[in-house]
């Protein structure tokens, strides 16, 4: 009976920690797309406030319109959705 208590117990452990390992991957390939998107967002947002700031706008405006217009280029890159 011990042995099978054993071989019961060894087996959970078994499982528990394929589980924890899948779900390990799992996050590391949802951090990579993320990492993807955070990306192309701080280049568009460095190119756009750069540009709005030379063309006379305020930083704090510049700020705010660069963070709306590249929030939303990300949102729709996600969505897979052509922005004109």
């Amino acid at each position: 009976m011990a042995k099978k208590m054993m071989a019961v117990f060894l087996m959970c452990i078994v499982v528990v920690a394929t589980l924890q390992f899948a779900t390990a991957n799992k996050e590391d390939e949802v951090a990579n797309y993320e990492a993807k998107f955070d990306a192309k967002y701080k280049a568009c947002f460095v190119i756009c406030e750069k540009e709005c700031v030379e063309r006379g706008g305020g930083h704090s405006y510049c700020e705010v319109k660069c963070d709306e217009d590249c929030g939303a280029k990300e949102a729709a890159d996600k969505l897979g959705i052509i922005l004109h």
